[in-house]
């Protein structure tokens, strides 16, 4: 009798994201192998845990002793780590379970992805844990990272910690777009490969995370969804708490027949999956990047009351932002006439007579902006504000950096003050990385985009998740 349905899901969960010991079965020193890389990077990126590696042909790997087996390590093993070839799983199956092993990320390829013989190894495989209550992600994973024990299987840098998870069933691209997405200074949580998904499927890891006090923003690369109508009912549940945003690969014929090669999956139907996420709450973005960029807004900002929005800026960004806004269905209220002439005592003389957007004018006055910004943080039929980053300019003397310290706070303590959501741009390579103003908003929790369509995109996933949760909570 399995003893799978006798164990909470997020309990089994928690053993294979927060272990307190790993053991890698197959771990070597060749970092072209994923027993390699599976060993030394949680030693390179500070595991909190004991680490074990366990291969019969060597003594040592990275100047740890090694087992023969997981049956000779003298201590508990948590989570073992499975990269060995496929045919040698079974055996290694069993003797996880004998240990009391209580959760498996398989590394190993060759299941059902590869056809009929395989499904019949991974089928054998998932019985072996299931009758012992274990589950397993993958067959055919890439790895998985946690924050909370820093427990890293793939990445060869430290991710920069923070509350977005991350769910991919691709491996290698769901660890490029999360390097990509660290690489812009977005923090993470939690990201699993989900490979196969023949034990733990999207469903299983949305109930996890959904009660996971580390995340506060779910992303998806999804190619099917097992157990439909559990997708749509886990999900309805997690959104009333946090957000999350989807893409889904495999949308179109081409793409749809892709999917069943690479993680043994059937696509599905576009339009159902639509349907689903419609139904569950769940924001659906068309490319591949874009829920990392809504999800570090929805991690950082507080929800906007409706989807009225107010630009600050240079002319041409203005422009830009608006028409991005415009596109996206936000509204860009015009001002009534005393806020058009409060604004026009901040704005140089020859400025033209605001409307929303509002240029500050080129030149000007670096504390125009934020003082604008604050001013219309105050209307009440104002719900967001896309405004440009602070910079720091040419010339930086500590008159300078004083002025910038002031425009900075100025602007950061909108969302506490007045509770509305402040997204910046930062245009150009002073409002790029490195830059003292970009650290400042940073710091603040202030979420700074490249692009006027990128900020765009960011307040547009504030006002829907915003419309979601009142939908959902009457709140």
């Amino acid at each position: 009798m399995s003893k799978l349905a006798s164990v909470n899901v997020v309990e089994q969960l928690r053993h294979i994201f927060e272990p307190r010991s790993v053991a890698v079965i197959g771990a070597s020193s060749d970092l072209t192998k994923f027993g390699g890389r599976a060993f030394f990077l949680p030693l390179e990126t500070g595991y909190r845990g004991r680490l074990y590696a366990v291969n019969p042909t060597r003594p040592e790997v990275y100047g740890v002793k090694t087992y023969p087996s997981v049956l000779d390590i003298p201590d508990e093993v948590e989570l073992a780590v499975i990269a060995i070839p496929a045919p040698m799983v079974p055996n290694a199956m069993k003797e996880c379970v004998t240990k009391g092993v209580k959760g498996m990320v398989m590394l190993t390829a060759g299941f059902a992805e590869m056809g009929a013989e395989g499904r019949k190894l991974q089928d054998q495989v998932v019985k072996i844990a299931h009758d012992a209550g274990i589950r397993i992600v993958g067959p055919n994973s890439n790895g998985m990272y946690s924050s909370r024990v820093r427990l890293n299987l793939l990445f060869y840098r430290a991710p920069r910690p923070g509350s977005i998870s991350f769910i991919s069933q691709s491996g290698t691209l769901g660890g490029y777009l999360f390097e990509w997405a660290n690489n812009k200074g977005y923090g993470f949580s939690k990201f699993v490969s989900s490979g196969n998904q023949a034990s733990l499927n999207v469903s299983d890891y949305l109930e996890y995370l959904g009660q996971d006090s580390d995340t506060s923003a779910i992303v998806l690369y999804i190619e099917s969804v097992q157990e439909g109508q559990r997708f749509v009912d886990v999900a309805s549940e997690v959104v009333k708490k946090k957000p999350i945003v989807v893409f889904k690969g495999g949308r179109t014929a081409v793409g749809s027949r892709a999917t069943l090669s690479h993680t043994a999956s059937l696509a599905g139907s576009a339009t159902v999956f639509d349907a689903a996420c419609r139904q569950a709450g769940v924001i659906r973005c068309n490319e591949v990047t874009h829920p990392f960029d809504l999800a570090e807004a929805l991690t950082q900002q507080p929800l906007p009351k409706g989807k009225r929005v107010t630009i600050v800026g240079s002319g041409g960004q203005c422009v830009a932002t608006a028409d991005a806004c415009a596109s996206l269905g936000l509204e860009l209220p015009e001002f009534d006439d005393d806020t058009k002439r409060r604004l026009m005592e901040l704005l140089p003389a020859h400025s033209p007579v605001p409307t929303n957007p509002v240029d500050t004018v080129a030149g000007g006055d670096p504390m125009t902006g934020p003082r604008i910004v604050d001013l219309l943080a105050r209307l009440d039929y104002i719900d967001g504000i896309i405004t440009h980053g602070p910079m720091i300019g040419f010339g930086v003397t500590p008159e300078r950096i004083t002025s910038l310290l002031v425009e900075s706070e100025i602007v950061t303590s909108v969302p506490e003050k007045y509770g509305k959501p402040v997204i910046c741009t930062g245009v150009g390579r002073r409002g790029g990385r490195g830059d003292v103003g970009y650290d400042l908003f940073r710091h603040a929790r202030i979420p700074m985009y490249v692009t006027p369509e990128e900020s765009a995109r960011a307040m547009w996933g504030l006002m829907e998740y915003a419309e979601i949760r009142r939908q959902r909570t009457g709140g």
